[in-house]
This record gives structure tokens, C-alpha cells and sequence, in this order.
């Protein structure tokens, strides 16, 4: 039996240590097969010679130098701070843990190991069948009992009986002259490639040990020379040979003039049953250009557009670069409040607009053109192209995203970048796909700049679909076998219903499926394959103009890349230190080129703090001055230079394609007067749920003495927040979980139960079978374990995406054919029920 005082001492030594989270090639299974296989480095003679000179100098042995740049590695292909192996001592497997934060010099590391090293000596042996059954009680068939990793000199400790082997396991060997190096691997986890990098990596570190010993760790390679020339210069960028912005005359408006003088007569835009040709698109902008020039439109000044989806959108974003401006697109379906706080931030003088929409946008100092009813001051104006007043480095648009303060910032992206992107685009996406490019995103999207522009640029078509035709899956698989398009880009989240509703044919389409916005399952990227010639995956924030990569997919086996950098962008996998990570393993994706964003409007300060200095100059193509993006995104390379992404670094997430910062939404909630306090997180373990489906939840704690309404909740965030932030789920609690640090215990939130807590509608069972069908639907789908006659959808948490699969459900219950806008205006069970009978009854919806 150990001693409980040398336990509790062991305890102390160990508290809070945390798993090393190694990068693995396959996911860790809770049961892990015991294989293991073997590489083996020679350290060579005259490194050897040095490493010993400069153990003499720190006054350590030898091997705890060697265990030291072992932890020091582990750290760096961990992301950790915090390292800690297994080591045999006097016959017992023992755990050395150090710190590696603050060194100030590798000799720091070498001593921090030595004392934690004879720290473990000095305490009583402990045999480590009891160190594991104190310390971590609960089996974990997936891990190495305590330690993911091990270190020894000449030969292994015997792992013991039922136990998986460690993730990783390096043993030396010093012989007469050089030092030999073994490294065991899981092959549950790891290819061998990768255990021959770590060898290498941590043979180039002795290296660079030997040859200064006296260097802070942060200046000790890991990386040979080869190796950094690949990272930094082979994979990093995809220079293209097409002209420079400056060397185009009118940048995109220009172009698009040009186009219209080769193609007059050709269809640009068509929307529905209006039809626009090339010269009545260019004719159209161009007044309403001139016009805005009369109103002191002039480069860089923002220019509000606040239209329904239709042909007069597409005029107006052309027009407003004709004038030289920059587009500020808003959704007409955003809260006042938002609305109102983007024309304000902007100080956008004029705001191009419908007479329906008028009363949403007034305010002092504004100017509101409505094309519907202008017509005539407008039709007074020349139709002649204006003379570019605009540069490359002047603004195209201002893009709003989320805020993680609370207020929503704006993206400043220059027509140099708009226009670098089109060409890019234009290199990856040539005749026939961009021939007929379906327009279905919003314009405060920033994808919607491609499907707008790409096809304009290139003698294309722009297909339009209308906001119904957006929210009904079969009505824009009709659109695009009605045009047979060919390029359709979309959310995989939009995808999965889009695909079930374009149904399998024989032959796959000519059309080309590009997605982005969020991660692309294997499974839905099998189905993507089957439907179409060319499945293209992207990935790009706003900040460097729509797309920084893509990944061509030809097949749905493994992790589905986000791929290479697009032309004339450059990509970089950093560590906290901007060094660059091996292949393999975790870091923070920074983005340069010509892509890179002026940065954020009126925000001096978080610009400097996201858009910083290149940090490998000699690489950026841009010159000194050059600056990168950082992203906050997590990813790695992989053997073949394509780029996997694995998440985030903070509390900003993506859902649907949306970038949402968790603390906006937060903000909103906190502005009510019965929330105490509260925390947003995205889940995928909602009952009921769509697997892999990502859903915002809400938990809230009231204010003493007082209830929580989810009704008055939503009703609070969709004030100010667009649709697509206000959560699906709310779960009230006594109070938020803490962590022993006193930060909220995210891993520990409930998930949502689908109880009624919080809905102010009383519960009135359904009494028609047509409304138990809804309510059964609306169940299944919504995650809730009842539904009522009086509950509102949206109340439960309905979205536009859950209306479409709603309305879906529906049409196969009532065998109609049911436009998805009918759940939005028939929002409770008892309406929509009453107004499904009467459409069955008619023998249908009369048509819109």
C-alpha cells in the first residue's frame, strides 16, 4: 500500500496538468489497437560533441538536456506550455513535468527539467499501477495511463498489463562518438511520415542546441532548411501572371463596359421573367452612376444599398463603382437598429433603395434614392460610361461581420482586391463554369461578390433567384435545370437540402458545386461528387476578399481539405511565436497578398491588432510594407500541401456559413434587464437535431427574483441582430458553470432538453389531425418534446433553414406542393394547419 502523504504529493505535483493534445493522423478511438512501430535517427558525431560541451556549460547531464529538448518539442506540436513524459526510475515508471512558458534561455528549460526530474527521484517510489489508480481513476482505453509520451535512456519500461502503448516514446542511446535515437509510435495514430518529421524535427532542434546553447527557446529551430522552403516559398503562395489592377482601366466597372461593347445583345441578368441584356445592364448603371455622382459620390465614399433581391441590385453594386464609391449592402430583412447602426458607422450620405423600404432607412443627413420611384430623375441623366474617378486602392465595399465586443465591424475591401479576386477566380472557375452563375446569396455576403461580378467580368449570365426562390430548395433546383447553370455556390448546410431536391440523374450535371463558409462533411462531399462535373471546396474570411483557398475534391476519403492559397494570395501555419509548424501539425492560418483587406472601418485599433506585419518578409510578394490577416483559425498542413482546417482559436464560430462572433450575440442578451448573466456556444447535440448540424444555444441566468421569457429573449436579440444569430435553443440555469479558475465551464452546459421552459404561450394540445401533423413535424424538428396549437416557430427556434426543411416535411404529409414562405406567414400550429386544409381543398397555393 503507498503512502497517502507521497500520493497527496503526487497529487500537487500533477494538478491541472492536461493530455498532450498531439496532432494525429487518425482520430483517437476510446479503445486504441496496441501496434506500435519504430524509426531511429543518428545524432551525429560532432552535434553530439556540442550537445555534451553545452550540458557541461548548463551544469545538467547530458540526458537531461536530451529530455529537455524532448519536452520543448512536444510543447511546439502540441500547442502546450505545459509537457510532462513518463521516464523509468529505479525500475518504476515515474512523471517529469515542466513548465516551458518564460524561459528566457534554453538553459532555463534544461534546469526547470532537472529539478522536476530530481524532484521525482527524491520522493518515495511509488509503483505506478497506484500513481494511475490515485491520479486518474478512471480508465481511459484510448490513452497511455497519466502520459501521452515517454523518454528513456537505452530501452523502455514495459507498459503495463492492459494498458494502450504511449502516443509517442523516444529512447537514446549514446554511444562512444554519436547518439542514437529511437522513437516508438502509435500506429493507431500516427503514419509513419509523421514520426519521421518529429525525428527530424528534433534532431534539427539538438542541432540547434549544439550550435547555441545559450538561445531563448522561441529562437531554436525546429525546422531544416528544405523544410522551410517548402513552408515558406513552395506551398505558402500561387503567384499568377494576370494584369495588375492599376493596369486595368476602370478596374470592374470597366471591365463589365467592356464586355458590354463586345456582347451588347447577350444576356447579363435574368430574374424570373425580366431578362437584361450586356448593354441595358451597362446603360441602367451608368445613369444611376452619374446620378450619384450629382449627390457627392466620389471614391471611398460608402454608399448604402438597401434592395430585394432582382435586377435593380445588380444595377445599383455596378453603378456605385462606376461613381467611384463603395457599396454598403444591407439586408431589407435586418433589424432597424442594425440597419440604422451601419448607415451611422459608415456615414454613408446616400442610401440607394425601394419606395417600400424607405421607412426603415430615414435618418439625418441622408439622401434615399428609390429606383422604383426615381425613375425619372434618374432616366434624366446621360447613359454614357463615366470616367473612372477610382484607383486599386480605393474602396470597392464595406462588408459588416460580427463584433466580438458587441458591435458589428466593417470590412474595408479595395477594388484592387475585388478585382485581383475576380481574375483569381476566373483562373480557377474558366468557361463554361462561369458562363451561367447562379446568384442566390445575400449581398451583405461576402461570396455574393463572385456571383456577381465573376460572371459580369466574363461574358456570363447572372441567374437570379428571388428571396422565395432562396429559401425553397425545389424552387432553386427548378432554376437551375430551367438555365441549366453552370456554377452554383452554397453553404454545405444549403447544399444537403439543395442536393435532395436536384434528385440523382444517370448523367451528372455540367454544373460545378462550389462550397464554403463552413467545414464540408466526407459524406456530403461523396453526395456533391455524384451530382455534378467539378466539386470545388473554399475558404476565405472577409478580411482578405471572399476566398484565401480551394481544394479541387475528387474524392471523399479522409478530411476534406480547404486546399491551397488562390492566386496571388500567401498563407502561413504559424505557432504563438509566428515560427512556422511543421507539416502535420496545428497553427494559426495568417493570410497576406493582394487579397489582404485595407482593414476595419473607423477602427484603428483592431485593425492594428488583426492586420499586422508580414512576418516573413523576404516571402511577401507585396513588398515591406507588406502586412498578413490573422485569422484565428486553426489549421495544418498536410503531406500532399493542401490545407486542413480544425477550428477556431477564440469564441467565434461559423454557422451556415456565417461568421458569428458568440460575444455580439451575448452583448444583446445582456442588454435585457431580467439577465443576470449568460454565455452562447454552438452545439451538435441538440435532440433532434441534423447530425454534424452546428446550433446556437443560449443559457441564461436570471436576475434574482425575476422569470425568463424566451419570447422577450428573442424578441431582444432580433432587435438588433439579423436572423441568423438569434439562437435556436435557450436553456435557463441558477447560474453558469466555473471552472476552478473561475471562467465559465463551457464543456460542462446542459444541452437543451426541448422542455417548454420560458414560452409564454399556454399549452393547448392540437385537436385537428392536420394540426397534430405540424406539430409532429415542427417537434422533430424544432427538438422539442411537445408542440402546441398556439406555439409560434419562431418562438421555438425556427430559422429559414428549419423552414425549408419544415416546409419539405410538410409537402410530403399533405401532398402539396407547399412555398416555404407560407411558414413564415402561417407562424403557429393552428394557423398554418388551418391554411394547409385550405390549400388542399383549393387543390393547392395560389401561385405568388
Amino acid at each position: 500500500m503507498t503512502d497517502a502523504t507521497v500520493l497527496d504529493q503526487w497529487r500537487a505535483e500533477l494538478d491541472g496538468l492536461e493530455p498532450l493534445e498531439l496532432p494525429a493522423d487518425r482520430p483517437r478511438s476510446p479503445v486504441r489497437e496496441p501496434g506500435t512501430a519504430r524509426c531511429t535517427r543518428t545524432v551525429p558525431a560532432a552535434t553530439a560533441d556540442a550537445l555534451r560541451k553545452a550540458a557541461a556549460g548548463y551544469g545538467a547531464p547530458l540526458p537531461v538536456v536530451l529530455l529537455a529538448a524532448y519536452q520543448l518539442l512536444l510543447g511546439r506540436w502540441s500547442r502546450g506550455a505545459d509537457v510532462a513524459v513518463g521516464t523509468p526510475l529505479a525500475g518504476e515508471l515515474s512523471v517529469v513535468r515542466t513548465g516551458l512558458a518564460g524561459a528566457a534561455s534554453f538553459g532555463d528549460l534544461v534546469e526547470r527539467a532537472g529539478a522536476a526530474l530530481r524532484g521525482a527521484q527524491a520522493r518515495p517510489r511509488v509503483p505506478f499501477q497506484d500513481l494511475v489508480a490515485a491520479l486518474a481513476p478512471v480508465a481511459d482505453a484510448g490513452h497511455h495511463p497519466l502520459v501521452q509520451a515517454l523518454f528513456a535512456q537505452d530501452a523502455l519500461p514495459a507498459t503495463p498489463a492492459g494498458a494502450c502503448p504511449p502516443d509517442l516514446a523516444l529512447v537514446f542511446e549514446e554511444r562512444a562518438a554519436d547518439i542514437e535515437v529511437r522513437l516508438d509510435f502509435s500506429t493507431a495514430l500516427f503514419e509513419t511520415a509523421s514520426a519521421e518529421r518529429f525525428t527530424k524535427n528534433y534532431l534539427t532542434l539538438l542541432a540547434a542546441v549544439a550550435g547555441a546553447p545559450g538561445a531563448a527557446p522561441d529562437d531554436l529551430d525546429i525546422l531544416d532548411a528544405a523544410e522551410r522552403r517548402l513552408l515558406l516559398a513552395e506551398w505558402s503562395s500561387r503567384p499568377s501572371a494576370y494584369p495588375a489592377a492599376s493596369s486595368v482601366a476602370g478596374l470592374v466597372a470597366g471591365l463589365v463596359a467592356a464586355q458590354a461593347g463586345r456582347t451588347p445583345n447577350a444576356l447579363a441578368v435574368v430574374f424570373g421573367d425580366e431578362e437584361v441584356t450586356y448593354a441595358a445592364l451597362n446603360s441602367r448603371a451608368n445613369r444611376l452612376a452619374h446620378h450619384l455622382r450629382s449627390l457627392g459620390v466620389a471614391p471611398d465614399v460608402p454608399v448604402g444599398v438597401c434592395l430585394e433581391r432582382g435586377p435593380e441590385l445588380i444595377v445599383t453594386l455596378l453603378a456605385v463603382l462606376k461613381a467611384g464609391g463603395a457599396y454598403v449592402p444591407l439586408d431589407p430583412e435586418h433589424p432597424v437598429e442594425r440597419l440604422d447602426f451601419v448607415l451611422r458607422d459608415t456615414a454613408a450620405p446616400v442610401v440607394v433603395t425601394q419606395e417600400s423600404l424607405r421607412e426603415r432607412l430615414v435618418g439625418e443627413g441622408r439622401v434615399l434614392v428609390a429606383v422604383d420611384t426615381d425613375r425619372a430623375a434618374l432616366a434624366a441623366h446621360q447613359d454614357a460610361d463615366p470616367e473612372p474617378a477610382a484607383g486599386p486602392d480605393h474602396l470597392a465595399y464595406v462588408l459588416y461581420t460580427s463584433g466580438s465586443t458587441g458591435t458589428p465591424k466593417g470590412v474595408a475591401i479595395t477594388l484592387g482586391s475585388l478585382l485581383d479576386l475576380l481574375f483569381g477566380m476566373r483562373e480557377i472557375f474558366p468557361a463554361p463554369a462561369s458562363d451561367r452563375v447562379l446568384f442566390t446569396t445575400s449581398a451583405t455576403f461576402d461570396i455574393a461578390a463572385v456571383e456577381v461580378f465573376l460572371p459580369l467580368i466574363s461574358g456570363g449570365r447572372i441567374i437570379g433567384a428571388d428571396r422565395d426562390q432562396v429559401r425553397a430548395p425545389r424552387a432553386l433546383a427548378a432554376l437551375i435545370d430551367r438555365h441549366d447553370a453552370t456554377l452554383v455556390q452554397a453553404t454545405p448546410s444549403a447544399w444537403r437540402p439543395l442536393l435532395d431536391a436536384l434528385g440523382d440523374r444517370p448523367e451528372p450535371r455540367g454544373l460545378t458545386l462550389f462550397t464554403a463558409g463552413e467545414a464540408l462533411p466526407a459524406d456530403l462531399a461523396a453526395k456533391m461528387l455524384r451530382a455534378g462535373r467539378r466539386v470545388v471546396n473554399g475558404y476565405g474570411p472577409t478580411e482578405t476578399t471572399v476566398y484565401a483557398t480551394v481544394a479541387e475534391i475528387r474524392d471523399a476519403a479522409g478530411p476534406v481539405p480547404i486546399g491551397r492559397p488562390t492566386p496571388n494570395t500567401e498563407v502561413y501555419v504559424v505557432d504563438e511565436a509566428d515560427r512556422p509548424v511543421p507539416v502535420g501539425v496545428p497553427g494559426e492560418l495568417l493570410i497576406g497578398g493582394k487579397g489582404v483587406a485595407r482593414g476595419y472601418l473607423g477602427r484603428p485599433d483592431l485593425t492594428r491588432e488583426r492586420f499586422t506585419a508580414h512576418p516573413f518578409p523576404a516571402h511577401a510578394a507585396e513588398g515591406p510594407e507588406a502586412r498578413v490577416y490573422r485569422t484565428g483559425d486553426l489549421v495544418r498542413w498536410l503531406a500532399d500541401g493542401n490545407l486542413e482546417f480544425l477550428g477556431r482559436l477564440d469564441h467565434q464560430v461559423k454557422v451556415r456559413g456565417f461568421r458569428i462572433e458568440l460575444g455580439e450575440i451575448e452583448s444583446a442578451l445582456l442588454a435585457h434587464e431580467d439577465v443576470a448573466s449568460c454565455v452562447v456556444t454552438v452545439r451538435e447535440d441538440v435532440p433532434g437535431g441534423v447530425p454534424g448540424e452546428k446550433a446556437l444555444v443560449a443559457y441564461c441566468v436570471p436576475v434574482d427574483g425575476r422569470a425568463l421569457s424566451v419570447t422577450a429573449l428573442r424578441e431582444r436579440c432580433g432587435a438588433s441582430l439579423p436572423g441568423y444569430m438569434v439562437p435556436g435553443a435557450f436553456v435557463f440555469l441558477d447560474r453558469l458553470p466555473l471552472t476552478t479558475s473561475g471562467k465559465t465551464n463551457r464543456a460542462a452546459l446542459p444541452a437543451p432538453d426541448g422542455e417548454r421552459t420560458g414560452l409564454e404561450a399556454e399549452f393547448v394540445a392540437p385537436r385537428t389531425p392536420a394540426e397534430r401533423a405540424v406539430a409532429r413535424i415542427w417537434a422533430d424538428a424544432l427538438w422539442a418534446d411537445e408542440v402546441g396549437a398556439h406555439d409560434d416557430f419562431f418562438e421555438l427556434g425556427g430559422d429559414s433553414l428549419t423552414a425549408t426543411r419544415v416546409a419539405l416535411r410538410l409537402q410530403e404529409e399533405f401532398g402539396l406542393e407547399i412555398p416555404v414562405q407560407v411558414v413564415f406567414t402561417c407562424s403557429t400550429v393552428e394557423t398554418l394547419a388551418k391554411a394547409l386544409t385550405q390549400a388542399r381543398r383549393a387543390g393547392g397555393f395560389p401561385a405568388a
